[in-house]
Protein backbone atom coordinates (compact mmCIF):
# COMPACT_ATOMS: atom_id res chain seq x y z
CA UNK A 1 0.00 0.00 0.00
CA UNK A 2 1.27 3.47 -0.93
CA UNK A 3 1.92 5.67 2.08
CA UNK A 4 -0.29 8.76 2.21
CA UNK A 5 2.23 11.60 2.31
CA UNK A 6 1.03 14.16 -0.23
CA UNK A 7 -1.00 17.31 0.32
CA UNK A 8 -3.04 18.66 -2.60
CA UNK A 9 -4.38 22.15 -3.25
CA UNK A 10 -7.09 23.00 -5.79
CA UNK A 11 -9.05 26.17 -6.53
CA UNK A 12 -11.61 27.54 -9.01
CA UNK A 13 -12.97 24.37 -10.58
CA UNK A 14 -16.31 26.14 -11.11
CA UNK A 15 -18.40 23.01 -11.46
CA UNK A 16 -21.61 23.82 -13.31
CA UNK A 17 -20.11 26.71 -15.26
CA UNK A 18 -22.03 27.74 -18.38
CA UNK A 19 -18.79 28.56 -20.22
CA UNK A 20 -17.52 25.02 -20.70
CA UNK A 21 -18.69 21.43 -21.05
CA UNK A 22 -19.85 21.08 -17.45
CA UNK A 23 -20.25 17.29 -17.65
CA UNK A 24 -16.73 16.90 -19.00
CA UNK A 25 -15.40 19.28 -16.36
CA UNK A 26 -16.94 17.25 -13.55
CA UNK A 27 -15.68 13.99 -15.03
CA UNK A 28 -12.13 15.32 -15.16
CA UNK A 29 -12.34 16.66 -11.62
CA UNK A 30 -13.69 13.34 -10.34
CA UNK A 31 -10.87 11.56 -12.21
CA UNK A 32 -8.42 13.85 -10.40
CA UNK A 33 -9.99 13.05 -7.03
CA UNK A 34 -9.88 9.36 -7.83
CA UNK A 35 -6.24 9.62 -8.89
CA UNK A 36 -5.09 11.16 -5.60
CA UNK A 37 -7.05 8.76 -3.41
CA UNK A 38 -4.13 6.38 -2.91
CA UNK A 39 -1.45 8.85 -1.79
CA UNK A 40 -3.28 11.93 -0.47
CA UNK A 41 -2.84 12.80 3.17
CA UNK A 42 -4.93 15.94 2.80
CA UNK A 43 -6.83 17.88 0.14
CA UNK A 44 -7.45 21.61 0.43
CA UNK A 45 -10.23 22.99 -1.76
CA UNK A 46 -9.49 26.70 -1.94
CA UNK A 47 -12.85 28.08 -2.98
CA UNK A 48 -15.06 28.39 -6.07
CA UNK A 49 -15.11 24.64 -6.50
CA UNK A 50 -18.73 25.20 -7.52
CA UNK A 51 -19.84 27.93 -9.91
CA UNK A 52 -22.75 28.54 -7.56
CA UNK A 53 -23.63 26.89 -4.26
CA UNK A 54 -26.39 27.90 -1.89
CA UNK A 55 -27.88 25.70 0.83
CA UNK A 56 -31.39 25.93 2.15
CA UNK A 57 -32.24 23.95 5.26
CA UNK A 58 -33.68 21.09 3.18
CA UNK A 59 -32.45 21.94 -0.32
CA UNK A 60 -29.01 21.99 -1.94
CA UNK A 61 -28.11 22.79 -5.57
CA UNK A 62 -28.92 20.16 -8.18
CA UNK A 63 -25.98 18.34 -9.76
CA UNK A 64 -22.40 17.58 -8.67
CA UNK A 65 -23.49 14.13 -7.47
CA UNK A 66 -20.34 12.34 -8.57
CA UNK A 67 -18.11 15.03 -7.07
CA UNK A 68 -19.87 15.00 -3.72
CA UNK A 69 -19.81 11.21 -3.64
CA UNK A 70 -16.08 11.08 -4.39
CA UNK A 71 -15.32 13.72 -1.76
CA UNK A 72 -17.31 11.71 0.79
CA UNK A 73 -15.37 8.61 -0.23
CA UNK A 74 -12.06 10.41 0.33
CA UNK A 75 -13.20 11.58 3.76
CA UNK A 76 -14.37 8.09 4.69
CA UNK A 77 -11.00 6.64 3.66
CA UNK A 78 -9.13 8.92 6.07
CA UNK A 79 -8.09 11.78 3.79
CA UNK A 80 -8.45 15.15 5.47
CA UNK A 81 -10.56 17.22 3.06
CA UNK A 82 -10.85 20.94 3.84
CA UNK A 83 -13.02 23.46 2.04
CA UNK A 84 -12.62 27.23 1.90
CA UNK A 85 -15.68 29.20 0.76
CA UNK A 86 -14.98 31.28 -2.34
CA UNK A 87 -17.02 34.16 -3.67
CA UNK A 88 -19.14 31.71 -5.73
CA UNK A 89 -19.74 29.08 -3.03
CA UNK A 90 -19.68 31.07 0.20
CA UNK A 91 -23.21 30.00 1.15
CA UNK A 92 -22.41 26.66 2.82
CA UNK A 93 -24.26 26.13 6.09
CA UNK A 94 -23.38 22.65 7.29
CA UNK A 95 -24.00 20.20 4.46
CA UNK A 96 -20.31 19.74 3.67
CA UNK A 97 -19.45 18.95 7.28
CA UNK A 98 -22.46 16.83 8.21
CA UNK A 99 -23.07 14.90 4.98
CA UNK A 100 -19.64 14.78 3.31
CA UNK A 101 -17.25 14.93 6.27
CA UNK A 102 -15.22 17.89 5.04
CA UNK A 103 -13.90 20.65 7.27
CA UNK A 104 -14.96 24.18 6.32
CA UNK A 105 -12.22 26.70 7.07
CA UNK A 106 -11.91 30.49 6.96
CA UNK A 107 -9.11 32.42 5.32
CA UNK A 108 -6.35 33.15 6.05
CA UNK A 109 -5.64 29.74 7.50
CA UNK A 110 -2.16 28.63 8.53
CA UNK A 111 -1.25 24.95 8.67
CA UNK A 112 1.90 22.86 8.69
CA UNK A 113 2.81 19.75 6.72
CA UNK A 114 6.13 17.91 7.14
CA UNK A 115 7.75 20.96 8.73
CA UNK A 116 6.56 23.36 6.01
CA UNK A 117 4.18 26.21 6.86
CA UNK A 118 1.34 27.21 4.52
CA UNK A 119 -1.07 30.15 4.50
CA UNK A 120 -4.22 29.26 2.60
CA UNK A 121 -7.50 30.73 1.40
CA UNK A 122 -9.48 31.64 -1.67
CA UNK A 123 -7.79 35.04 -1.81
CA UNK A 124 -10.79 37.32 -2.32
CA UNK A 125 -10.87 40.20 0.12
CA UNK A 126 -7.29 39.72 1.32
CA UNK A 127 -5.38 42.97 1.20
CA UNK A 128 -6.86 46.34 0.27
CA UNK A 129 -9.26 45.78 -2.63
CA UNK A 130 -11.45 48.36 -4.36
CA UNK A 131 -14.52 49.70 -2.58
CA UNK A 132 -17.01 48.13 -5.01
CA UNK A 133 -15.65 44.63 -4.48
CA UNK A 134 -15.54 45.12 -0.70
CA UNK A 135 -19.21 46.14 -0.71
CA UNK A 136 -20.29 43.13 -2.77
CA UNK A 137 -18.27 40.81 -0.55
CA UNK A 138 -19.88 42.36 2.53
CA UNK A 139 -23.30 41.72 1.03
CA UNK A 140 -22.48 38.07 0.30
CA UNK A 141 -21.24 37.49 3.86
CA UNK A 142 -23.96 39.45 5.68
CA UNK A 143 -26.12 37.02 7.66
CA UNK A 144 -29.23 39.20 7.51
CA UNK A 145 -29.07 39.44 3.72
CA UNK A 146 -28.44 35.70 3.53
CA UNK A 147 -31.62 35.08 5.51
CA UNK A 148 -33.55 37.35 3.17
CA UNK A 149 -32.22 35.45 0.16
CA UNK A 150 -33.21 32.17 1.81
CA UNK A 151 -36.81 33.41 1.77
CA UNK A 152 -36.74 33.35 -2.04
CA UNK A 153 -38.04 30.11 -3.58
CA UNK A 154 -35.11 27.90 -4.72
CA UNK A 155 -36.43 27.88 -8.29
CA UNK A 156 -35.87 31.62 -8.56
CA UNK A 157 -32.90 31.84 -6.21
CA UNK A 158 -30.84 29.29 -8.13
CA UNK A 159 -31.77 30.89 -11.46
CA UNK A 160 -30.58 34.24 -10.11
CA UNK A 161 -27.45 32.68 -8.61
CA UNK A 162 -26.39 30.93 -11.80
CA UNK A 163 -27.12 34.05 -13.85
CA UNK A 164 -24.89 36.08 -11.53
CA UNK A 165 -22.17 33.39 -11.71
CA UNK A 166 -22.28 33.43 -15.52
CA UNK A 167 -22.03 37.23 -15.57
CA UNK A 168 -19.08 37.14 -13.16
CA UNK A 169 -17.31 34.53 -15.28
CA UNK A 170 -17.94 36.53 -18.46
CA UNK A 171 -16.40 39.60 -16.85
CA UNK A 172 -13.31 37.65 -15.84
CA UNK A 173 -12.95 36.26 -19.37
CA UNK A 174 -13.13 39.70 -20.99
CA UNK A 175 -9.74 40.42 -22.62
CA UNK A 176 -9.77 44.08 -21.54
CA UNK A 177 -10.55 43.33 -17.90
CA UNK A 178 -7.36 43.82 -15.90
CA UNK A 179 -9.10 43.43 -12.54
CA UNK A 180 -8.57 39.66 -12.60
CA UNK A 181 -5.01 39.55 -13.90
CA UNK A 182 -2.08 39.14 -11.53
CA UNK A 183 -0.46 42.55 -11.02
CA UNK A 184 2.66 41.39 -9.20
CA UNK A 185 3.69 43.58 -6.29
CA UNK A 186 0.63 45.77 -6.87
CA UNK A 187 -1.73 42.86 -6.28
CA UNK A 188 -3.64 43.21 -2.97
CA UNK A 189 -3.03 39.57 -2.07
CA UNK A 190 0.72 40.05 -2.68
CA UNK A 191 0.81 42.97 -0.24
CA UNK A 192 -1.32 40.99 2.19
CA UNK A 193 1.11 38.06 2.09
CA UNK A 194 4.11 40.32 2.62
CA UNK A 195 2.54 42.00 5.67
CA UNK A 196 1.14 38.75 7.03
CA UNK A 197 4.52 37.04 6.84
CA UNK A 198 6.27 39.80 8.76
CA UNK A 199 3.59 39.87 11.46
CA UNK A 200 3.51 36.09 11.76
CA UNK A 201 7.30 35.88 12.12
CA UNK A 202 7.32 38.62 14.76
CA UNK A 203 4.74 36.78 16.86
CA UNK A 204 5.61 33.14 16.22
CA UNK A 205 9.32 33.29 15.49
CA UNK A 206 9.10 31.75 12.04
CA UNK A 207 7.80 32.77 8.65
CA UNK A 208 5.44 31.32 6.05
CA UNK A 209 6.91 29.05 3.39
CA UNK A 210 4.02 29.10 0.93
CA UNK A 211 0.93 31.24 0.38
CA UNK A 212 -1.58 29.47 -1.87
CA UNK A 213 -4.71 31.19 -3.17
CA UNK A 214 -6.99 31.23 -6.20
CA UNK A 215 -9.71 33.69 -7.27
CA UNK A 216 -7.75 35.57 -9.95
CA UNK A 217 -7.87 32.70 -12.47
CA UNK A 218 -4.37 33.73 -13.53
CA UNK A 219 -1.62 31.26 -12.53
CA UNK A 220 1.33 32.90 -10.82
CA UNK A 221 4.27 31.96 -8.65
CA UNK A 222 6.52 34.59 -7.12
CA UNK A 223 8.72 35.28 -4.12
CA UNK A 224 7.49 37.45 -1.25
CA UNK A 225 9.87 40.08 0.22
CA UNK A 226 9.18 38.96 3.79
CA UNK A 227 9.95 35.36 2.82
CA UNK A 228 8.24 32.43 1.16
CA UNK A 229 6.44 32.06 -2.15
CA UNK A 230 3.02 33.19 -3.33
CA UNK A 231 1.17 30.76 -5.60
CA UNK A 232 -2.01 31.71 -7.46
CA UNK A 233 -3.77 28.66 -8.89
CA UNK A 234 -5.49 28.85 -12.27
CA UNK A 235 -9.09 27.90 -12.99
CA UNK A 236 -10.12 24.51 -14.33
CA UNK A 237 -12.31 25.71 -17.17
CA UNK A 238 -9.08 26.82 -18.87
CA UNK A 239 -6.99 23.73 -18.41
CA UNK A 240 -6.94 22.86 -14.75
CA UNK A 241 -4.15 23.29 -12.26
CA UNK A 242 -3.34 22.05 -8.81
CA UNK A 243 -0.43 22.15 -6.37
CA UNK A 244 0.99 19.15 -4.56
CA UNK A 245 3.41 19.04 -1.64
CA UNK A 246 5.19 15.72 -1.23
CA UNK A 247 6.88 16.47 2.09
CA UNK A 248 9.99 17.89 0.41
CA UNK A 249 8.93 20.31 -2.32
CA UNK A 250 5.84 21.98 -3.79
CA UNK A 251 5.01 21.31 -7.44
CA UNK A 252 2.42 22.83 -9.77
CA UNK A 253 0.67 20.47 -12.13
CA UNK A 254 -1.39 21.69 -15.05
CA UNK A 255 -4.03 19.56 -16.72
CA UNK A 256 -5.29 20.37 -20.19
CA UNK A 257 -8.57 18.91 -21.38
Amino acid sequence: MVERTKTYFVSDVHLGSAFCDSMRLEKDFVDFLDGISSDARALYLLGDIFDFWYEYRYVIPRGHTRTLGKLAELCDSGVEVCFFPGNHDVWAYGYFEKEIGMKVLSQPYVMEAAGCRFCLGHGDGLGKTDAGFRFIRWMFHNRFLQRLFSAVHPRWAFALGYAWAAHSKKMKMAPDNAAFSFKGEDEPVFRFADDFGRNWAAVHGGGIDYYIFGHLHTPARTRIPSGGELIILGDWSHGGEYAVYDGCSLSLVRRYF
